[in-house]
């Protein structure tokens, strides 16, 4: 298991390694030092000699390339700030299957509605749900109870018992 630590750390290590390397240190000694496994050091020594420091560099993980490239995304933000029926869809809010289904009509891409929903969060969007409020709510007898009969409430428990 991989000791805990940021990447720009463990690349500092690494770094310090390949000064020791070049000191001719013993493997032993680079990992007491280093507070790591002879293993690991080995490693980082057939790394430093088959690529050198730049290969003991920390490097962003290979992954997919996006499917839909900056142009697209800014189109789709444009998108996303209108409502669906502006759009030319016959619904009153935005799904994450209705922007998956925005999505391949406009751009050509396929997404999975599940997906689409960490696209949104990685473009700054957030998951958002209407409020509901009661119909039968009166916000003017709600304001004069906390007002009013709240304060008087309040006056009547002991100071003890309020705390608790």
């Amino acid at each position: 298991m991989r000791k805990p630590g940021t990447p720009e750390e463990w690349e500092q290590r690494r770094l310090f390694a390949a000064n020791m390397f070049d000191q001719q240190l013993e493997t032993a000694q680079i990992a007491a030092s280093l507070v790591v496994d002879d293993q690991t050091v080995r490693r980082w020594r057939r790394t430093y000699i088959s690529h050198g420091r730049d290969g003991l560099r920390s490097r962003k993980h290979p992954g997919r390339d996006a499917r839909l490239n900056a142009s697209q995304r800014e189109k789709l933000i444009e998108l996303l700030l209108k409502t669906p029926m502006e759009c030319g869809l016959n619904r009153y809010l935005w799904t994450t299957q209705l922007i998956a289904d925005l999505i391949q009509r406009e751009f050509g891409v396929v997404y999975h509605h599940d997906h689409v929903g960490r696209l949104l969060g990685a473009m700054g969007f957030t998951h958002q749900k209407p409020a509901r409020k009661a119909r039968e709510r009166d916000e003017a007898r709600i304001e004069a109870w906390r007002l009013e009969l709240w304060p008087a409430l309040l006056k009547k428990v002991s100071r003890a018992t309020a705390l608790s």
